[in-house]
């Protein structure tokens, strides 16, 4: 080698290519240190996925246990009396085939089992030898908390979790209530056995989703499931999504072979990252909606109204609370398959006949909400309440059936009627009573809040507002 070949070497080749190692190594740390971040966000997203995917299920059951109990003829045919037919019919093998419900009980007064459904069969099992851990500290709080109390968790129930909502049965029409201080309670139970757990893995993208013991061998992703008496001995794991661990598989081989490979790591860093957040937007925007409907959910609804009051001058908008009148009867009298197409033909309804921007939310049952940003005169108001009036009560044709529905609106706005989220919800579902009380179907206007009234902001309690007027 010359001498000029050495001081090319020395003073170019040599420098660069400590610079390109340099540069290398140093991309190598940065790809490590970005798949571990990537990893643990992804699987953080999967927790609180999987800690929602519990909320919702256990607010599904507690809302379908409530609508069961609050009814005068299961009352008469479960808390006055036991007809087994009936249960058998209504609230027996029917709740497994239709809802997933594996253990159904009702309790009398003194908390005895006196009628039990268990694996698709009547079974003479008492309530507390199916059910251990969680039981008895379950019923003690719906006790505390009042006659009309409803009380939902999680228990172990044949060595399994499984989800539980206590509620007691009580009468909805008739005035005169002789069992207030002597309920006795219907109890769902909805395990987590094999069958439901490739469920909730489908829908939430938990792969091979299962039960384990919270003290047993660390898994790659888990939360820890709190039964009733407190304690978390088993958890629910899963495969937890590992980006980073991929994107090292593919990136670092050609890292340590071409100069090139630090923009291709780049590049593909960049497209891995978006794909994980856009999968983990699409289950996030289920998580957030109403299953049967397709609209948002209440949940949804609550982080929606909180919004425009985060800065100090309120954003406007318009609450609208719409009750159906009528579908109770129908999803009586034809079944709850009717009733689901009078849910979604409703729920279309509603979408089709708001403003562009503004969005809709079934709350349960056959509750909505739709919120409409900025501010509007009523006079423009009333017309979005009027079409969707009109839209709602025209017929629905359905299996040789038309079935008419009505829906009485609740209106309340912002700032100009109430300035937090917890006194907005209550003046629209204050005017939705009203309107009750006024005949039903029609839409009528909150009062505007005294100016001594209270108007400390809050996080809007939608499921107490829903609780307060169904009593």
């Amino acid at each position: 080698m010359s001498q000029a070949q050495r001081r090319i070497v020395s003073r170019v080749v040599a420098p660069v290519a400590v610079l390109v190692g340099a540069l290398i190594l140093l991309v190598i740390g940065m790809v490590i240190l970005l798949a571990r971040q990537q990893t643990a966000d992804a699987l953080e997203r999967q927790r609180e996925l999987a800690r929602g995917m519990i909320d919702i299920r256990l607010a599904e059951l507690s809302n379908m246990t409530d609508d069961y109990a609050h009814w005068d003829e299961a009352l008469q045919k479960l808390g006055l009396q036991i007809d087994r037919d009936w249960a058998a019919e209504n609230i027996g093998i029917a709740m497994n085939k239709r809802f997933g419900v594996d253990m159904v009980f009702v309790l009398d007064s003194a908390g005895r089992t006196s009628y039990a459904m268990i694996g698709q069969a009547d079974s003479n099992r008492p309530a507390d030898q199916a059910i251990t851990a969680g039981y008895r500290e379950l019923l003690e709080r719906r006790h505390s908390a009042g006659p009309d109390a409803l009380a939902s968790g999680l228990v172990v129930a044949d060595g399994l979790p499984a989800f539980i909502v206590v509620a007691p049965l009580r009468p909805f029409l008739t005035s005169i209530d002789t069992t207030r201080q002597s309920r006795s309670l219907l109890v769902f139970v909805d395990l987590l056995d094999k069958p439901q757990l490739r469920h909730l893995a489908d829908i939430y993208r938990l792969p091979n989703l299962a039960v384990a013991a919270a003290h047993g061998a660390e898994p790659t992703a888990s939360i820890g499931l709190r039964t009733g008496d407190g304690r978390t001995d088993l958890s629910l794991a899963w495969e937890g999504d590992d980006p980073g661990a991929r994107l090292l598989l593919r990136i670092l081989p050609m890292l340590g072979g071409l100069l090139l490979a630090f923009a291709a790591m780049t590049v593909f860093v960049l497209v891995n990252a978006y794909r994980s957040a856009e999968k983990l937007r699409i289950a996030e925007d289920m998580a957030a909606r109403d299953p049967l409907s397709g609209l948002w959910n209440r949940t949804t609804l609550a982080n929606d109204l909180d919004r425009p009051f985060a800065k100090d001058e309120i954003t406007p908008f318009t609450l609208f609370y719409l009750d159906l009148d009528g579908f109770k009867h129908i999803n009586d009298t034809h079944g709850h398959d009717i009733g689901d197409v009078v849910i979604r033909t409703t729920s279309s309804r509603i979408s089709e006949s708001i403003p562009q921007n503004a969005k809709a939310y079934r709350l349960g049952g056959d509750e909505f909400a739709v919120i409409m940003p900025g501010r509007a005169s009523k006079a423009r108001l009333g017309w979005v309440a009027e079409a969707m009036l009109t839209r709602i009560t025209a017929p629905i044709v359905q299996d040789g059936l038309t079935l008419h529905v009505g829906v009485t609106i609740g209106i309340a706005r912002a700032p100009e009627d109430a300035q937090s989220a917890t006194k907005v919800v209550r003046l629209a579902d204050q005017a939705l009573y009203a309107g009750k009380r006024s005949g039903k179907g029609i839409a009528q206007f909150a009062e505007p809040l005294h100016q001594t009234e209270d108007e400390s902001a809050g996080r809007p309690d939608i499921e107490a507002e829903a609780a307060r007027r169904a009593g």
